[in-house]
Order: C-alpha cells, then sequence, then structure tokens
C-alpha cells in the first residue's frame, strides 16, 4: 500500500480537456493490488493509482447495477434520484428531469459518448440523455422461465473488455480529432458473472496463476480471474489514450457500482452474491487522475460514489448540481478538508420483481444503511429485530453486532434515516402513474398490485416502540423523534 504523501505533486494542467468515467460493475476494492489485493496484480489500474489520488474507503450505495450507477452519474442517493428497482411498474427509468454527468459536459460543449458492456446500464434506464453516442444495449426484461422473477438474456445482452474497449478507444480517436472536449463514459462488466469468459488459454492461466494467493473456490478464482483479465484491457485503454496524445490531458475516474460477496461473504453473512449491504458488496474503488489531481495519494477518510459527479464537475470547472446528496472531493484534494462522510445505502428487493433472492434471503427485503465512518447501522424495517449495528472502526468486516450493546448509537443513525425519509411503504405504482421519484411519492400505505410481495406497514418511534401511527410523523410526548416505518412484507407465493 502506498503511503499518503504531504505536498505532492500536481498536474501541469490545471483543468482537464477530457473527462472519462469508468465503471467496474461488480469489482470489489480489495481485489485490486492498490488496495491491498492478494489475488494477484492489477497492473494497469495500479499504476494510474500511482499517478494519481486514491480513495480507500469508497462507498456504494447500493449493490444493484442501474440504481448505483444513477447515483454515480447525478451524485443524488435513490431517494433523490428514483431509480431504485430494477423491474417493476415503475422506479427503474432514471427521470429526465435529473442533471447527470453526461448532461452538464454536453451542456457544456463536451462532445459526450458512453461504450458499455450490458443491459443494466442500458437507455431502458433512462441512461442516454446526454450522449451523442451511446453504444447500448437495448432490450426489454421479461419473465425468466424457471426462476421467478424477471430477468433479461445475460448471455445475449453483455460484451467482454477487450470489445468494449476496442470499441471505445475507436469512437474515442475520432471524438478527439476536433477541438471540443470529451466526456466519455466506459462501461466494464467482465466480473459481473462466468457467463461469457475471457479466451480459454488465458483464463485458464489466470485461474491457476499461483499469484492469485490461497483462493480455493472455484467462483473466487473466477472472478479474480475476470478481474486480472479486465485490468488487462484496461492497460490496453490507458495505452491508446496515451498514444494519442490524451491521457495526461484526461481526467480518469475509476470507480464500481458494487462488489460481490464470494467465499467471505459467504461464510461471515451468508450470501456470496450481491444485492445486500455488508462490507464485500459496498467497498468499492475510487481512483482519480488527471490535471488537478495530487499524485501518489492516498486519502483514507470515507467517501461515497455519490461524491464522484460533484468532484468530476468541479476539476473540470462547471457548475455544481442542485440538490445533490454527494459533495465535491476536490478540497479533500488538495488536504484542505479532512472528516468521514456519512454514507446512505438501500435495497428494495421487496419491491423488485428481479430480485428471486428473496426466497432465500427474506430478510433481504428491505434494508437501509447509513454509516458516519465509525459505525454502520443496517435496518430491516419489516424485520425490525434483524437489524444490525456494526463498530466498523474496530470490526470493519461487520461480524458482530453489536446493536444492543450501544442503544445510543443505534438511535442516532435512525434519527439520520428518519430525517432522509428515504422509505418505500408501497409497491411502484404504473408508470403513468409515476410522480417525481423521490421518497415522499412512494410514502403511501396500502398500495398493492406488485407481483413480487405485499407488505403491511405502520409507523414507530424508533426509542418507543410502544407508540404506533398510522401515517409518518413526530413521536411528541417530549420525545419528538420521527417515526420510522416497521411492519410484515410475503412474498408471492409463485
Amino acid at each position: 500500500i502506498m503511503p499518503s504523501l504531504v505536498g505532492s505533486e500536481m498536474c501541469i494542467r490545471d483543468s482537464p480537456k477530457h473527462v472519462i468515467l469508468i465503471t467496474l460493475d461488480t469489482v470489489r476494492a480489495d481485489y485490486l493490488s492498490c488496495y491491498g489485493a492478494t489475488t494477484g496484480d492489477t497492473p494497469a489500474i495500479d499504476q494510474i493509482a500511482k499517478e494519481g489520488t486514491v480513495f480507500e474507503r469508497a462507498v456504494s450505495a447500493s449493490g444493484l447495477t442501474p440504481s448505483s450507477h444513477a447515483t454515480i452519474l447525478t451524485g443524488k442517493f435513490q431517494y433523490g434520484h428514483g431509480l431504485r428497482v430494477l423491474a417493476a411498474p415503475s422506479g427503474f427509468r432514471l427521470d429526465p428531469e435529473h442533471r447527470t454527468l453526461a448532461t452538464a459536459f454536453k451542456a457544456a460543449g463536451y462532445k459526450t459518448g458512453a461504450i458499455h458492456s450490458a443491459f443494466p446500464v442500458s437507455g431502458y434506464f433512462g441512461f442516454d440523455e446526454g450522449f451523442d453516442h451511446f453504444d447500448s444495449f437495448d432490450t426489454t426484461p421479461t419473465n425468466t422461465p424457471g426462476s421467478g422473477k424477471v430477468g433479461w438474456d445475460v448471455a445475449t445482452f453483455q460484451r467482454r473488455s477487450d470489445d468494449t474497449t476496442t470499441r471505445a478507444l475507436e469512437w474515442f480517436s475520432q471524438a478527439a480529432k476536433g477541438d471540443e472536449p470529451v466526456f466519455m463514459w466506459l462501461h466494464y462488466w467482465d466480473p459481473h458473472d462466468q457467463v461469457i469468459l475471457p479466451p480459454d488459454d488465458e483464463f485458464t492461466a489466470l485461474v491457476y496463476d499461483p499469484a492469485s494467493g490461497d483462493l480455493k473456490d472455484q467462483q473466487s478464482q473466477a472472478y479474480a480471474a475476470e478481474v486480472r483479465w479486465q485490468d488487462k484491457h484496461l492497460g490496453r485503454l490507458f495505452k491508446g489514450l496515451r498514444d494519442q496524445g490524451s491521457l495526461d490531458d484526461s481526467l480518469l475516474a475509476i470507480t464500481a457500482d458494487h462488489g460481490q460477496g464470494l467465499v467471505d461473504g459467504r461464510q461471515i453473512h451468508n450470501w456470496a452474491m450481491h444485492r445486500t449491504l455488508y462490507r464485500e458488496q459496498l467497498h468499492v474503488p475510487f481512483i482519480l487522475r488527471g490535471p488537478g489531481v495530487p499524485s501518489g495519494v492516498r486519502q483514507g477518510d470515507q467517501v461515497r460514489t455519490a461524491d464522484l459527479a460533484p468532484t468530476i464537475l468541479d476539476l473540470a470547472g462547471l457548475e455544481p448540481f442542485e440538490r445533490a446528496d454527494g459533495v465535491s472531493l476536490v478540497e479533500r484534494l488538495a488536504g484542505d478538508r479532512k472528516g468521514d462522510l456519512v454514507a446512505y445505502g438501500e435495497q428494495i428487493n421487496g419491491y423488485d420483481d428481479n430480485a428471486g433472492m428473496r426466497k432465500k434471503r427474506p430478510e433481504a427485503a428491505f434494508i437501509y444503511m447509513v454509516s458516519d465512518g465509525e459505525w454502520k447501522l443496517i435496518y430491516r424495517p419489516h424485520m425490525p429485530e434483524r437489524s444490525e449495528l456494526f463498530h466498523v472502526a474496530v470490526d470493519p468486516k461487520e461480524t458482530r453486532n453489536v446493536r444492543a450493546a450501544n442503544g445510543d448509537v443505534y438511535l442516532r443513525l435512525m434519527a439520520d434515516l428518519a430525517e432522509r425519509n428515504p422509505w418505500v411503504t408501497a409497491p411502484f405504482p404504473a408508470l403513468a402513474a409515476r410522480n417525481s421519484g423521490a421518497g415522499a411519492a412512494m410514502e403511501g400505505l396500502g398500495y398493492t398490485g406488485t407481483s413480487g410481495g405485499s407488505g403491511d406497514w405502520h409507523w414507530e418511534c424508533p426509542e418507543h416502540s410502544d407508540h404506533r401511527a398510522d401515517t409518518r410523523g413526530r413521536h411528541g410526548d417530549g420525545c419528538a423523534r420521527i417515526l420510522v416505518p416497521v411492519g410484515t412484507w410475503t412474498e408471492t407465493d409463485k
């Protein structure tokens, strides 16, 4: 791990000519060697990390690809941007009313392009707004035979990183020929699944490479191999940009939408995939490199993927988004501000028809998370007794639920959640009836009609559970805490 540097060398340019956002789908930070991985080297990303700034404790807002990417692009949490599920009557599409990095750079005169590797970041979810070129996989989710959920053809609607990189270099070389600056968003997919693998010889060599450390289980071996194969093609991307003379004029921003449970997630939290909110799913890379970014620096404070868009806009000299939840990290780059930022996350699996994992993990139907960097609360309104509090400062792997012994911390973090008002207490209505998508629009009680399940909700005081109400408000009677939803949720038997 590289040490933090004080008074580090700054890049020569004050602002970048081009901006390139790279999102690595389902990539855990701790599977990159610049984050201390023992699962094999990722030299391409490591080099960018050495030449830029690494945020060591970046937290994603979701273990769901569309929802998390909406936060990355808008700087808003889910209750602000409204994209909260993958499949439902609504709640799956980013409304054009929300400004994104693409719409901001387009308005500022940039050529804008997106090269994508899988359906969950397609135009179907509203991500095409503001792009001159949008290389997207367009389809519609359908009932997946035998799965009990709404899904999509994963084998058809994804591509490998070698193809994505070739397309990206070809588009960028043409777009950057003129005087106009360029904003490009690249999305890579490989580690998400093993449906489309690298060439047999390369994949086999990577899986059985002694550098992969002590991985024994097949899932983690394959995952690490795909992370490293993807890194090879990121190296080809960076070399191509350098050969074109554009790398040093460009701001590179690298992050991930979420991670993956894998073997340690299965051992600690009984879940090897995503769509939950433990560290394995939410600790993601966050690396900046380019004009205005110190080189060889590591920042140890907790930040959020919601901070990426405000930071990119600030470094590019553009106006910030209004009502963003994230903040610019430029002052932190300069060493002028410190301290952990409060992270938020959610999974609305109960009203997401793509969340087939609900039957195996009913406690994951509704999850809301808030972390101040020292403590982390996971609240389950349909099973409040299963809620968890972790002292992550001393228990970073989140192995011990210490809620019972730390009631004051629990109430403080519950108050934070209550103030945010992120609750979804009804199925998502049909798209034509959809409101703005903000949390307040989802607040109605008793709405039914989803194919996924049904909830029976009321409101309680987090400090005095004997105080119940039919609507959200404050307890009063000398307490004045904001009420939170509590109830039951029943999976549809299908």
